[in-house]
């Protein structure tokens, strides 16, 4: 399955703006044309624990942890914690790109270990990874399914609360981070200085230690890590699905025609060899599978004129 965010824009003004000009990948527009169409329902993150038969969260925690040298006894479950700036509207919080929130190390860290120290009564440790990831250690199991930050990104932070048997307790601990780091030192100079505080901590990417660890209660707090790691990328943190790809709604987000139609070309032959293909903005809206022409299908098109991408997206867009 290929997961493409930011492909299918529901706004048709949107849409037309990006495909001005656009009259390559008529091979993409014919597979589309051809294809079968359904909605889909639910979130990116949920396509994504589809796409990697995942029955739960997303398993960012455990393969993150599983990079480090922490000791794991004690632990029953992992998880990644993102720190992020949120802008407050009138109803809701919205996440700005980490990218442009100019958080070094030395903050970051400051603000992990006060994190850390405030949640160690419930059993959850923060361990440093790096300026962008804190891993998250748990002395119980936690079932929630929670969504990757990379989907918070200019979108109502509501709608992507965790889900699940312990959802309310995740919550609970992103809502005391938040609390906590009001008027911590790190955030008040950022304020001084004009840079935006960090004011959300989102925990996500939930996953067991072992998986076959029952579900434990709340008691001591973990072992500290027996060692810090630091400057590891942000891709140690992602576990790689290589049918997941961020091009088109990179290039939706920052308003690039050009990058948001070359992601097309640029990921053609990977879409024309897909067994399915979610199309989405923010959300996942259609999931189009590949339906085999018959003969007699094939031998008309050799004589009508090619359809375009445009055509093709324009038609799968008034399915939404």
């Amino acid at each position: 399955m290929l997961l493409l965010p930011g492909s299918l824009p529901a706004d048709r003004a949107t849409l037309k703006a990006l495909c001005v000009g656009l009259d390559e990948a008529t091979n993409i527009a014919a597979w589309l044309k051809a294809a079968s169409v359904e909605p889909f329902s639910g979130s990116w993150s949920d396509a994504e624990r589809e796409a990697l038969g995942l029955t739960g969260d997303l398993m960012d925690g455990r393969t993150l942890a599983t990079t480090l040298p922490f000791v794991n006894n004690g632990i029953h479950s992992y998880a990644v914690a993102t720190p992020l700036h949120a802008v407050l509207g009138l109803t809701d919080l919205t996440p700005l790109d980490p990218a442009s929130i100019s958080l070094d190390v030395d903050a970051s860290r400051a603000l992990c270990e006060a994190a850390d120290l405030h949640l160690s009564i419930d059993g959850v440790r923060l361990s440093f990874v790096d300026t962008n990831t804190w891993l998250v250690s748990c002395a119980n199991q936690v079932s929630a399914l929670t969504e990757r930050p990379d989907w918070l990104i200019g979108e109502p932070l509501r709608p992507s609360l965790p889900r699940g048997k312990d959802a309310r307790r995740v919550e609970r601990w992103m809502n005391e981070l938040q609390m906590l780091l009001f008027a911590h030192p790190v955030n008040v100079s950022r304020e001084e200085r004009g840079l935006p505080p960090i004011n959300v901590v989102w925990l996500w990417g939930f996953g067991a230690n072992n998986p076959n660890d029952e579900v434990g209660t709340v008691g001591a707090a973990p072992p500290r890590p027996n060692a810090e790691v630091s400057n590891v990328g942000r891709g140690t943190a992602t576990p790689t699905i290589s049918s997941l790809h961020l091009d088109h709604l990179y290039a939706l987000r920052n308003g690039n025609v050009r990058a948001w139609q070359n992601a097309w070309q640029k990921r053609s032959s990977e879409i024309l060899s897909a067994d399915a293909i979610i199309l989405g903005d923010s959300r996942p809206r259609l999931r189009v599978t590949p339906r085999k022409a018959s003969a007699i299908k094939k031998v008309t098109a050799l004589f009508q004129r090619k359809t375009t991408l445009e055509h093709a997206l324009a038609t799968l867009q008034q399915q939404l």
